[in-house]
């Protein structure tokens, strides 16, 4: 085997002049010829021992950098009381720490003084006891005594369920009553029902222009009715029935009932009692034709009517 040297493995070697000759002759090269060219078995070695060396200086390397003992002791003492230091629970100016467990404990006592049922002046404390036990006896007379269907005399709560009755009673109270309470209602407008009242008419007046408005979004109709007021019973009538589509007017001209002079009334029965407006007027001359205005019948002139009679 050869020499070997672990500090320069790749160190050239050297070898004598006597190991290049055989009995004193030249270099021959069957003195070699048993050795395989194909391979360098000197290199090869080199390198194989080379790699123990380099696994065995990285062992120790690792060694050295995991061992909790390397480097200098007093870096690594130091470093340690910083760390028991820092994470005690005693670190730091006794004083503060004092001061903060004083403060610590006054906040909970009192947090369980609030929480406590008996904290407060005595005085409210009965107080509010005693509403509670008032609001209780309430609510057992509320539940126990008025709420019971069998409280109480019998003859009180018939006459109360009568009275009840009669007051929601559709047909309960004089048909008088009810009627004036109608045509108060109508007084203010709120029907569907208007009358011109009685008017003259001379014989000049031939025409009854009749007008109606749809002041609203579904379509309405108004139906006027012509009577002759000269006989009684009335029984020269005439209708006029006029549809009227959302947000329009209609009108017709109709011929007055009788000649000459003769009083006469317009009604007029609404289909809505809000939103449709009427208007009459009469004039000269046949229907259709030219002619003069002479009475006229705005809305606001109408009568409004709870009925009409027959």
């Amino acid at each position: 085997m050869w020499d070997w040297d672990d500090d320069n493995p790749w160190k050239k070697e050297e070898k004598k002049y006597s190991d290049w000759q055989d009995d004193g002759n030249d270099y021959d090269d069957s003195h070699y010829g048993n050795v395989d060219c194909g391979h360098d078995q000197h290199l090869l070695y080199k390198i194989i021992k080379c790699l123990c060396i380099l696994k065995r200086e990285i062992a120790k390397c690792e060694e050295m950098l995991c061992n909790p003992r390397f480097g200098l002791k007093e870096i690594k003492k130091e470093v340690w009381r910083i760390e028991h230091g820092v994470f005690s629970p005693t670190f730091g100016l006794p004083e503060i720490k004092s001061e903060i467990s004083m403060i610590q404990t006054i906040v909970g006592g009192i947090q369980d003084e609030i929480s406590n049922p008996t904290f407060g002046l005595s005085e409210i404390k009965t107080e509010v006891s005693q509403i509670l036990e008032i609001s209780t006896e309430i609510r057992d007379i509320a539940l126990d005594i008025v709420l019971n269907p069998t409280f109480g005399l019998s003859e009180i709560k018939a006459e109360v369920s009568a009275i009840e009755n009669a007051v929601f009673s559709e047909t309960y109270g004089l048909q008088e009553i009810k009627s004036e309470v109608s045509q108060i209602l109508a007084n203010q407008g709120v029907t569907p029902f208007l009358t011109s009242g009685p008017f003259f008419v001379d014989c000049e007046e031939q025409t009854l222009l009749l007008k109606a408005l749809n002041n609203t979004n579904e379509t309405q109709s108004v139906t006027f009715t012509i009577r002759n007021l000269d006989s009684c019973p009335v029984t020269d009538v005439s209708d006029v029935f006029l549809t009227i589509p959302a947000c329009c007017g209609e009108s017709e001209e109709v011929s007055l009932p009788s000649y000459g002079e003769r009083n006469v009334e317009v009604r007029a029965m609404l289909s809505s009692a809000t939103g449709v407006l009427v208007y009459a007027a009469t004039k000269t001359g046949l229907p259709d034709s030219q002619g003069s205005k002479v009475n006229e019948f705005k809305h606001a002139e109408w009568v409004p009517v709870a009925t009409f009679c027959s």
